[in-house]
């Protein structure tokens, strides 16, 4: 059973994109402090088999599942108001859905941009526009960007532009919403162990590429970015809002290591040579 005191005893918190890494790792941490989570994701497996792990590590705690696509307005209004139902509050908000591709310009189409927006921006602008009028004042809202968001990455152009956009509207949310006492900041992770980064992580030369390159010298896991978001959305954060948090081991400091090897893997050496010179690939 719950023990009483916990710090966020009595608050309710959704995570979106919460099947898997610093989501699920997210999720864990509120409720370990004592809020009601609503977990959210599209894949009805994955979802079942977090929401089991997550009700296994913390006894006792109020987890609950929604699956749904965080991109798609009607599924987040829907999840919102699951998350009320919990305990008649939302307090805290967590968007963490993202994904990203190396892909150089000149082989990015129209799709691609409009899919990393959707993605990246629209998901956090859905928890945003309609979770806000059922938040109570005090709450808390964290959204997930990455060093790319400030930090340009040859082979990331419509991820970065993203989040770019999403941290930009992190800012503007935070400096509207402050009169209703309602924060909202944003974590950056760098180099981070995820679902979305296993090709990377399979690729033991651009492993090590990376952890030479960062400050700390290693790579980030999900428990690492979900201590920044945990703080973030907590009451220890309550004079923060409108903030770009990097929890990155320094990467930002230095940036991205070249890519380009990368690159040459995926697209093979002949077309980046072409894409460099600026041709378009035939």
């Amino acid at each position: 059973m719950r023990s009483h005191g916990k710090v966020l005893e009595g608050k309710t918190a959704l995570v979106t994109g919460s099947s898997h890494g610093m989501g699920k790792a997210s999720a864990r941490m509120l409720a370990e402090d004592g809020a009601a989570v609503m977990i959210m994701g599209r894949r009805e497996r994955l979802l079942g088999e977090a929401l089991e792990e997550l009700r296994s590590q913390v006894p006792g705690a109020r987890i609950e599942a929604f699956r749904g696509d965080a991109g798609s307005e009607a599924s987040a209004r829907a999840a919102i108001e699951e998350a009320f139902a919990l305990q008649n509050r939302l307090d805290i908000i967590v968007s963490a859905v993202g994904k990203g591709t190396y892909k150089p310009v000149l082989l990015v189409e129209e799709a691609d941009m409009l899919e990393e927006y959707r993605v990246e921006v629209l998901t956090a602008f859905f928890m945003i526009r309609h979770g806000v009028p059922r938040m109570q004042a005090g709450g808390s809202i964290v959204c997930v960007s990455s060093t790319a968001g400030g930090t340009p990455c040859a082979g990331l152009a419509p991820y970065a532009a993203a989040k770019a956009a999403l941290e930009m509207f992190v800012k503007v949310s935070a400096l509207e919403l402050g009169k209703a006492k309602i924060r909202v900041n944003a974590v950056r992770p760098g180099f981070t162990r995820a679902e979305g980064t296993a090709f990377m992580f399979s690729d033991l030369a651009l492993v090590k590429a990376f952890t030479d390159f960062i400050p700390m010298g290693r790579a980030g896991e999900s428990d690492d970015l979900a201590r920044a978001i945990r703080f973030l959305a907590g009451p220890e954060s309550g004079w923060v809002t409108g903030q770009i948090f990097a929890a990155d081991g320094g990467q930002e400091l230095r940036g991205f290591p070249d890519p380009n090897p990368t690159l040459e893997e995926i697209y093979g050496k002949d077309l980046m040579d072409q894409i460099r010179a600026g041709k378009l690939p035939q």
